[in-house]
């Protein structure tokens, strides 16, 4: 059984998670001059937080064990989509669909 181990934080946080790095997201054989990525999580409570104080009503959110593109813990599944291993797929939600609107007044 392979363990499961959390290596960034979920909640918020000040310094930038940072990430050496080949191409872009879209294209990892991407030639690009910076290799080095930052980026900021942003937890499920802070988007949904975000989008309502906007005013905008959220209409759906689905989770989803899968995501669409390579991660380097995830396994590349026979359906085209990346998952946990075996022993932990269906376990934790690694992608979500959100779909908010505008009320109409």
């Amino acid at each position: 059984m392979t363990d499961l181990r959390l290596r960034f934080p979920y909640f918020s946080h000040d310094d930038p998670l940072v990430f050496e790095t080949q191409g872009s997201y879209a294209d990892r054989s991407a030639s690009v001059a910076q290799k080095v990525e930052y980026g900021w999580n942003h937890g499920m409570g802070e988007v949904v937080t975000a989008l309502a104080g906007a005013g905008l009503r959220i209409d759906f959110l689905h989770e989803f064990p899968f995501a669409e593109w390579p991660v380097s813990f995830l396994q590349l599944a026979p359906d085209g989509t990346y998952r946990l291993p075996p022993e932990h797929d269906g376990r934790l939600p690694l992608f979500f669909s959100l779909k908010a609107s505008r009320p109409e007044t």
